[in-house]
């Protein structure tokens, strides 16, 4: 049986009040054990063997219920999404597989 691969994840946030900085989405992301860099403000890259769906709920967790975030799992061409507008949702879902 073949080891699973690891992902190439990002997480994206924008929080509403910045000045609470983003401690706890990085004490989050070192829980996971695996790789990662601060990309910048509100941007990571990991190196592990979560998708975006379970980093996702991790880091949505660590967040204010009206901060955005975004995870890509570039890896496998999947993404996660929290509170972002509903037209942008749909326009993402729509447009993610087409060709």
């Amino acid at each position: 049986m073949a080891e699973p691969t690891a992902r190439n994840v990002f997480v994206c946030f924008q929080q509403l009040r910045p000045e609470k900085g983003d401690d706890r989405v990085r004490e989050t992301i070192e829980e996971f054990g695996c790789s990662w860099a601060k990309l910048g403000q509100g941007m990571y890259y990991i190196h592990g063997d979560y998708d975006a769906q379970y980093v996702g709920n991790k880091v949505w967790g660590s967040l204010n219920m009206d901060d955005k975030l975004v995870v890509i799992d570039s890896t496998n061409n999947d993404a996660r999404w929290f509170n972002v507008k509903p037209e942008i949702s749909q326009f993402m879902m729509d447009n993610w597989h087409s060709k």
